[in-house]
Order: C-alpha cells, then sequence, then structure tokens
C-alpha cells in the first residue's frame, strides 16, 4: 500500500513527458514537415525577391550617377579649355580647329600635365567604338602638331565610351563664340583671349 502511494505520487510530480507512452506520440507527421518546409520556401522566395529588387535600382542608380558624372566632367574640361583658349597675335586668331571627328585647342588649362602649362588638346571621335579619345601635347608650338595632325586612337585615353560625338562649331570670322553640342545640351563659350574688336561685334549681333 505505502508503495502504490509512493509511485503514485511521484507519477504526479514527473513531467508529462516522462510518463510512459506520451514520449512517443510527440513529434512531427511527414506531412507537417512538409508544410513547413514550404511555408519556409516561399518567404526565402519573398525576402530574396525584395532584397534583388533593391540591389537592381541600387546599381542602376549607381550606374546613372556615374554616366552623369562622367558627362559633365567631359563638359566641364572641355569647356575650361576652350575658356583658357591661347591667341596667337601673329595669326591674329584663336588656335583651335576641328573636323568632322576632331577637336584640336591650344590651351592653358591641361588634363594630363597639370604642371605644363600650355599645351595642345586633341579630342577625337571614334565611330566603331562610339567612344571620345583624349591626348595632350607639351610641346604644341612643333610643325608636326598642326592643323594636320592626327593623333593615333592607340595613343590616346579614353574619355567616354558608347556616347555620342562632340559637335562643336568655331568660326573665327564672324565671331570668337565656340557653340558644343553634347548629348543633347547645347553650351556657347567666348574664350577669355577674344579681342575686344570681336567681343563688340558679338555684342551687336
Amino acid at each position: 500500500m505505502v508503495s502504490t502511494c509512493k509511485d503514485a505520487k511521484r507519477q504526479r510530480l514527473s513531467p508529462f513527458w516522462a510518463k510512459k507512452g506520451v514520449l512517443s506520440q510527440q513529434g512531427f507527421t511527414l506531412f507537417e514537415l512538409l508544410i513547413a518546409m514550404l511555408l519556409l520556401a516561399m518567404v526565402s522566395v519573398m525576402i530574396y525577391s525584395v532584397l534583388n529588387v533593391g540591389i537592381r535600382f541600387t546599381d542602376k542608380g549607381n550606374r546613372r550617377i556615374l554616366a552623369m558624372e562622367r558627362k559633365y566632367g567631359l563638359i566641364n574640361l572641355v569647356h575650361r579649355q576652350i575658356k583658357s583658349a591661347v591667341y596667337d597675335v601673329k595669326k591674329k586668331q584663336i588656335l583651335m580647329s576641328m573636323d568632322d571627328d576632331l577637336f584640336r585647342v591650344v590651351t592653358r588649362n591641361p588634363f594630363l600635365y597639370k604642371y605644363a602649362g600650355i599645351v595642345l588638346a586633341v579630342y577625337r571621335y571614334s565611330a566603331s567604338e562610339s567612344a571620345i579619345y583624349y591626348t595632350e601635347k607639351r610641346d604644341y608650338w612643333n610643325i608636326d602638331f598642326g592643323e594636320d595632325y592626327v593623333p593615333e586612337f592607340e595613343d590616346m585615353i579614353l574619355l567616354a565610351q558608347d556616347e555620342g560625338p562632340l559637335s562643336i562649331v568655331y568660326d573665327p570670322e564672324t565671331s570668337p563664340e565656340v557653340s558644343f553640342e553634347y548629348q543633347g545640351e547645347q553650351y556657347s563659350i567666348v574664350p577669355r583671349c577674344a579681342d575686344e574688336r570681336a567681343l563688340a561685334k558679338l555684342e551687336i549681333e
């Protein structure tokens, strides 16, 4: 009788999972495991989709910012070099010329040789690559670098890829104003070296 009471008391104090037969009845069925795995897979797919969209938008935004930086960096470079163009007293003209895919300007604002003072800056457009190349010559007075000088692409650096050409218009007979167009935007620049007579003519027009 005493033993029976002790067993009953031990049974009441023991946790439910320690009771005989209860442990074997606990757990998940195969169907429940499949449902849990399916829910986990669905949640994982949703999280991946949200993260992937965010990554794509971020990458697209970074590419757009980089393209804008390159665009306005090139425009700023051309603007500074035209603004600092050199005036030839003997020829009575600004040392600047252009062809269909080539633009040359002798400028006091170098890009590659920062401390060179005055350089010949040359821009050249490659239609096959849709790219703009650039080079500088410190010995700008060299007769080999005259208006007929056309540098090879291999000797130039790449400034812009997958872009349209620089459209530059300059007629020293009518005006010292230089007009250039790039990616649909138009700009007008008057070099600092332009003589007063030409500037007066520009104001009258």
